[in-house]
């Protein structure tokens, strides 16, 4: 069912994009199903944010975008963190190595790093799906494991994508996970075991020390952490939510939770 909101109490949310490099021209872009499942099951608007070259990372407007938001999506993405870029989102490195197909996406780190700092400080609701854990995680500390396959050939399995199947059906259950009892999940999910998607080849190695597990997979990989502390919902999830919302109830319930926080959030802002 969509959830429905008068226009002056809509919140106003900033979807991260990605860089898209097709004959030597830049692009920014992110897949409509983040947007669909936002404003159907969330019930917020949503603006795109841009990615970020190495020389305007710092710039003061980024901060200006973020404040005039009320909540941050860190989105999905085939392309691996690279953590330097993502501490360091100033520090210059060879701009020709920024963006690899499906491998490297630097201006997207610059990006997560500004609006996960902007985020926090502001004490804004995140919600961050697949890659966007893995930031979180990058950002307050922790480390990756840079191949699940590696790390386990079960776990490179159970995680991996599916190239055999169709799209759509590669974002069907692929295993359980496990979640805590008293958590910021739990509350969302009303249940302390689920069935979700994976489509991801690096995770979560070291916990950073400001997250807490929400979730894990049977392998014991963290597939859900939410910032100790938070004064609202800034959690992240490894599986991708948005892709079969309409049908998949902790789905619909994760973005309804967000778009609530975001709209008490707003309140907050105008008063």
């Amino acid at each position: 069912m969509r959830l429905q909101q008068p226009e002056r109490a809509r919140a106003v949310v900033g979807v991260t994009s990605n860089r898209l490099l097709v004959d030597g021209v830049h692009r920014d872009w992110l897949r409509r199903k983040y947007v669909q499942a936002l404003h159907r099951h969330g019930g917020v608007a949503c603006v795109v944010l841009p990615t970020f070259d190495a020389e305007d990372a710092g710039e003061a407007f980024a901060t200006t975008i973020m404040r005039r938001l009320d909540g941050v999506v860190l989105t999905g993405d085939e392309s691996n963190v690279d953590p330097a870029v993502l501490s360091a989102p100033a520090s210059l490195v060879d701009p020709d190595r920024d963006v690899e197909a499906e491998i490297l996406d630097r201006p997207r780190d610059r990006l997560a790093a500004v609006a996960i700092q902007s985020a926090i400080a502001l004490g804004m609701p995140i919600l961050g799906i697949c890659r966007g854990l893995q930031e979180l995680n990058v950002y307050f500390g922790g480390t990756l494991r840079p191949s699940l396959a590696e790390w386990s050939l079960e776990s490179g399995a159970m995680h991996a994508e599916k190239p055999d199947r169709p799209r759509d059906r590669q974002y069907d259950a692929a295993h359980s996970v496990r979640i805590s009892s008293d958590g910021a999940l739990f509350p969302i999910a009303r249940t302390i075991e689920a069935q979700v998607n994976s489509l991801h080849n690096q995770g979560i190695e070291s916990l950073a020390p400001a997250l807490r597990r929400e979730a894990w997979a049977p392998d014991g990989l963290v597939e859900a952490a939410s910032v100790i502390g938070a004064p609202t919902l800034q959690i992240g999830v490894q599986w991708h939510p948005e892709w079969h919302v309409s049908t998949d109830l902790l789905g619909r319930q994760l973005f309804r939770a967000f778009g609530e926080a975001c709209v008490v959030y707003r309140g907050t802002k105008n008063h």
